[in-house]
């Protein structure tokens, strides 16, 4: 039997070295004192099996500042290691200061004594004598380094900790948010809560009551203060209980329903986009009190689910889908839209009396958070109770799209003022000598350089002309029925713009066939006389998202290639098929078969882009990537058939089957030639 085939390189992910969760938040600021404590609300990765482990809740005496220290000195602990703790634990040496900080999210502060008998319950030992400046000395014991290996986490919001007042309620957080980072549950809008049941004589244990568990004094001392300390501190989410019964009335577990709250913004992770995705906030500017900036957009697409995308299954390993591009600018708009409502008092809606985030309510939350905060605030709360995006759906009516015009306008004229004041501003302050006069231009030096030998110069070849739009093409498309059908066709193409992987190719495809020239008989006109550029768009967008079949392939279902992904497929729908739809509607359709043409450039270069980015992701899994560099053939086939060799010998058996020749025999060996003999 041959020898297996030796294995190859590892490849370019296997080398990558694995995703290490790091600190939210920056623990040298958050212990300058209490209330930066509070503000920076440092939040620390932990893994589910360390979470859920209950020797913590087993010591004897514990406190909710006993808990609060622990997770400052494991946090330390990890800093000090970042490459992993130590089998047999970890001895540290840290400052008093700044735990007494950590523990101080009651009101008082933690005085050094109150740390120093925190220790004993927690390590034992003898009792140190400490002042806020010394030096003292603690140790992680060996159980803990196991449970911290890499796994599925979740994140302990230390202020959190500082605040609880009572042990259950520490404990019960951290078994909440072990449980919820097991079974991989996420923040999405409307989801229904996540119930978690724990059994009694368990739950006993969770929350550090001694034994015997009975539910009468396990519900009155320990889980219904624990439920209302959860309430008054725990931001991350909400948790009501309910006791399950057997059919004689027994209790037998207790049911948490948890739903997450949306994410804040301080703790919603950043992803790494592209400089021009984002470059419409310069070049549409607000005033600099309501200027928002591209990190608070593009945190907020990690936060929020796209609702555009279908969105893995609760439980799932996948991660849900962040919101496109077209869904953030929809965002902003609805921002723009309060905020003109807020600084006009034009109502648009009734939740402009309640809503916490409408009306002066909004100005007063820029004045105090900035306009960063305000804005993740209010988009919060509109996910949270849908009210101004209901009703400036620009789908619904064309109301919407008028006073979304309007406030876009208002942001225009809030940028302009501004500036013209801040320029007034300036000249005034150097007209009072407060600020020193402009510098004046310097002229230009009199003195001549040496001449150039002169080159014969070759006249520039005129640049052509711009193209003349065609009168008659333009009156066609400015008539009422070329409107009423250029708003049919922006209907027609919705379901390829919601569903584009479903239904862009099909559309384009009946439109190609038969719907252009039947529904649409203008458009078709108009696309004969521009030389059938639209249905060049029409073309490309079909064949961009149907890739060509093999003989032995169906031709039926459409087969998305892919390196087309959400945003792109958005894309190639806008421009290549609905684009012409908006300026016709509008009666600005002045150049149509330019723009059609532009749109095309535009897709053909993101399609490229698109493709070669795929592309360079795909080599870095194969073998021998070198980033610039095309792999070989031989390269390719082994990725795909596993490392196998390409080329095997075979020979048939005695039924006629193809099976691997057998390595051919070593020739036999031959003696060594003896040299010739000297002759004397």
């Amino acid at each position: 039997m041959p020898a297996s085939p030796k294995p190859s390189a590892p490849s370019a992910r296997a080398r990558r070295a694995p995703f290490v969760p790091s600190v939210r938040g920056d623990l040298e600021a958050a212990v300058a004192s209490a209330e930066a404590f509070a503000a920076v609300a440092p939040s620390v990765p932990r893994t589910a099996a360390y979470l859920l482990d209950r020797r913590l809740c087993a010591v004897p005496r514990i406190g909710a500042r006993d808990v609060a220290l622990w997770e400052w000195l494991v946090t330390q602990a990890v800093a000090a290691h970042p490459e992993g703790l130590p089998a047999d634990g970890v001895e540290l040496a840290l400052p008093a200061r700044p735990v007494l900080v950590a523990m101080s999210g009651h009101g008082r502060p933690v005085q050094p004594r109150e740390l120093a008998d925190s220790l004993v319950r927690l390590l034992g030992g003898e009792r140190q004598e400490l002042r806020i400046g010394d030096v003292f000395r603690a140790s992680i014991p060996s159980w803990v380094p196991p449970l911290l290996r890499p796994g599925l986490y979740g994140y302990l919001d230390l202020a959190v900790l500082a605040r609880l007042t009572t042990k259950g309620g520490s404990l019960l957080y951290r078994h909440l948010v072990g449980r919820l980072a097991a079974d991989r549950v996420r923040y999405l809008p409307n989801a229904p809560p996540h119930v978690v049941t724990i059994p009694v004589a368990e739950l006993g244990e969770v929350l550090g009551m001694p034994a015997p568990h009975r539910m009468g004094p396990l519900r009155a001392r320990y889980l219904k203060p624990a439920l209302a300390d959860l309430a008054d501190h725990v931001t991350a989410f909400t948790v009501t209980a309910e006791e399950a019964k057997d059919e004689r009335g027994r209790n037998l577990a207790v049911g948490f329903s948890v739903s997450l709250r949306p994410p804040e913004m301080r703790t919603a992770a950043a992803r790494l986009l592209p400089a021009e995705d984002l470059s419409f906030l310069q070049a549409h500017p607000d005033a600099p009190d309501f200027q928002l900036r591209a990190s608070t957009l593009i945190k907020l697409g990690s936060a929020l689910p796209s609702r555009r995308v279908t969105q893995p299954r609760p439980g799932s390993r996948r991660r849900p889908e962040a919101a496109l591009a077209s869904e953030l600018h929809a965002w902003r708009r609805l921002w723009l839209a309060a905020l003109d409502e807020a600084i006009t008092g034009a109502v648009l809606t009734p939740g402009y009396e309640t809503a916490s985030y409408r009306g002066q309510r909004l100005l007063d939350a820029i004045e105090r958070d900035g306009a960063d905060a305000a804005f993740w605030a209010f988009v919060m709360a509109e996910v949270d109770a849908p009210d101004l995006q209901v009703r400036l759906d620009t789908g619904a009516s064309d109301e919407a799209i008028r006073l979304l015009a309007a406030a876009e306008r208002a942001r225009v004229l809030r940028f302009r003022e501004g500036r013209a004041e801040r320029r007034r501003a300036l000249r005034h302050a150097r007209a009072e000598g407060t600020l020193p006069p402009a510098l004046p231009k310097m002229p230009k030096a009199d003195s001549s350089p040496m001449p150039a030998p002169v080159t014969p110069t070759v006249a520039p070849e005129p640049a052509p002309a711009p193209p003349v739009p065609d009168a008659a093409l333009v009156a066609l498309l400015s008539t009422d029925e070329a409107k009423a059908e250029a708003k049919k066709l922006w209907w027609y193409w919705q379901p390829a713009f919601e569903f584009p992987r479903m239904h862009a190719a099909p559309k384009a495809k009946l439109l190609l066939d038969e719907d252009l020239d039947l529904q649409f008989p203008i458009f078709s006109r108009a696309d004969q006389a521009m030389g059938g550029e639209y249905r060049a768009n029409l073309a490309k967008l079909a064949e961009t998202f149907d890739m060509p079949r093999q003989r032995h392939e169906g031709r039926v279902a459409t087969r998305v290639p892919d390196w087309i992904d959400a945003d792109l497929a958005e894309v190639l729908v806008t421009f290549l098929g609905m684009t012409l739809t908006v300026p016709v509607q509008n009666g600005v359709a002045t150049d149509p078969r330019g723009a059609l043409l532009r749109d095309r450039a535009f897709v053909r270069e993101r399609v490229r882009k698109a493709r070669a980015e795929w592309r360079e992701r795909v080599a870095r899994r194969g073998d021998a990537y070198v980033r610039g560099k095309p792999r070989t053939f031989e390269q390719v086939q082994r990725e795909i058939y596993g490392g196998a060799p390409l080329f095997v010998a075979t020979v048939k058996d005695r039924d006629g089957f193809n099976r691997v020749a057998p390595p051919p025999p070593l020739p036999p060996a031959q003696p060594e030639a003896m040299p010739p003999a000297k002759s004397e």
